[in-house]
């Protein structure tokens, strides 16, 4: 964790902005965890973005992120193709959440499990969900939903009342004709998977918003984490449309989610903008950490809006809390 630093003015900017707005009790629904442990056939890092972090880790950083709050997770693993030791990053994860019985985590799958040893391991370590990842899609860019989640696991998430984090791929994320066609079909004919469709249902920029916000609110059985969007309008558009208690806060940290910049739109893209190092005469240039410009937005919203201060605790422990009840509360097997 020493390669992240918390900085005088990220404390400025929490006590300024957000320490009014973010109450005393956080489930952070989307955030990751790594052990170089299990880096498998991976060679070492050579970038320094495999950050090693664990549960008491992410409690540590916590107390600077968010000072004085409560905090819970669902915790993902962290994809890396190439040769990764799933089986034991899962097990690791496993046992790093026991400490924390009110927290979930979901197993990273991958494309080449099977079924059958995808439910032995849920039901061995108690998973809540699962969590595929496009970076194991033979095209990640352009590739549906079965080339990285086989319908086959959904089976199993339906048997087992299991719940599905997923980032979706395509160059236009949910507003996508394939992405819109599998999800109707999914969540049709396997009721009892519950979906969270990471990333504002990976509306980074909002004319994906635009273009899906209709379609979204009619699926049955879908949630939505927010981490790491920085669009205002896309947050807004999830918020004003959506059920809210549907939507959940997810940070993404801490690699994207405590990177320092922000996540820009323009035209039909997104991309990470570390700030500038130069000196601007006209304003203060120093940049602050992607997960405070996320809740900086989420604070406007919440203003534009005009959410009640049940609202805004139910968005970040509330919802959380019944999902989890839900998810768990139909896991017949346990």
């Amino acid at each position: 964790m020493s390669k992240i630093e918390y900085q005088e003015f990220d404390r400025s900017f929490w006590d300024e902005e957000l320490a009014d707005f973010v109450p005393d009790t956080v489930y952070d629904m989307h955030v990751h965890m790594w052990s170089e442990r299990h880096r498998g056939k991976l060679p070492p890092d050579p970038t320094g973005l495999r950050l090693e972090i664990d549960y008491q880790d992410h409690l540590a950083w916590a107390k600077n992120l968010y000072p004085g709050r409560k905090m819970h997770y669902l915790v993902l693993g962290t994809p890396i193709p190439g040769g990764i030791d799933t089986e034991g990053h899962n097990d690791w994860m496993a046992e790093e959440m026991k400490q924390d019985p009110e927290s979930g985590i979901n197993m990273m799958v991958t494309p080449d499990m099977t079924p059958e040893y995808v439910a032995a391991q849920v039901k061995r370590h108690g998973f809540l969900g699962l969590k595929p990842y496009r970076t194991f899609a033979p095209d990640p860019t352009h590739c549906r939903i079965r080339d990285f989640l086989p319908e086959s696991f959904i089976e199993v998430a339906h048997d087992l009342g299991l719940a599905i984090t997923m980032h979706m791929s395509k160059p236009e994320g949910p507003a996508d004709a394939d992405n819109q066609k599998d999800l109707a079909d999914y969540t049709k004919r396997y009721p009892r998977a519950q979906w969270i469709l990471a990333h504002c249902a990976r509306a980074f920029n909002c004319f994906m918003m635009e273009r899906a916000i209709q379609f979204l609110t009619g699926l049955p059985n879908i949630w939505y984490d927010t981490s790491a969007v920085n669009d205002l309008y896309s947050q807004y558009l999830l918020m004003k449309h959506e059920d809210r208690s549907r939507v959940m806060f997810g940070s993404d940290n801490v690699v994207a989610g405590c990177a320092r910049g922000k996540y820009v739109t323009y035209g039909r893209a997104w991309t990470y903008y570390e700030g500038t190092t130069e000196t601007t005469p006209h304003c203060d240039s120093r940049a602050t950490l992607v997960i405070y410009e996320q809740l900086r937005q989420e604070k406007q919203v919440a203003d534009m809006l005009g959410l009640t201060s049940q609202e805004i605790e139910d968005h970040f422990s509330g919802n959380a809390r019944r999902f989890l009840r839900q998810v768990r509360g139909q896991q017949d097997w346990r």
